[in-house]
């Protein structure tokens, strides 16, 4: 069977909104917002945190720009 460790979570369409809401109006969310974020989707601090680095990965790759700043 496919490793479900590493993608355990499946979002929901309702979840995969918010992230996506919040995502439009701040792409890198720290803190406080961190945390409400989580708390509205109802999943870890780390879990939203590691969404929001792959979003921000593909939103870079769709813009045609390179994987990081800074290299």
């Amino acid at each position: 069977m496919a490793s479900e460790d590493k993608e355990s979570s499946v979002l929901s369409d309702d979840q995969l909104r918010i992230l996506e809401t919040n995502f439009r109006t701040n792409r890198h969310p720290e803190g406080p917002s961190l945390m409400l974020i989580a708390a509205e989707v109802g999943v870890s601090e780390e879990d939203v945190e590691k969404w929001f680095r792959l979003r921000m990965a593909k939103w870079r790759k769709e813009q045609g720009l390179p994987p990081t700043i800074g290299s």
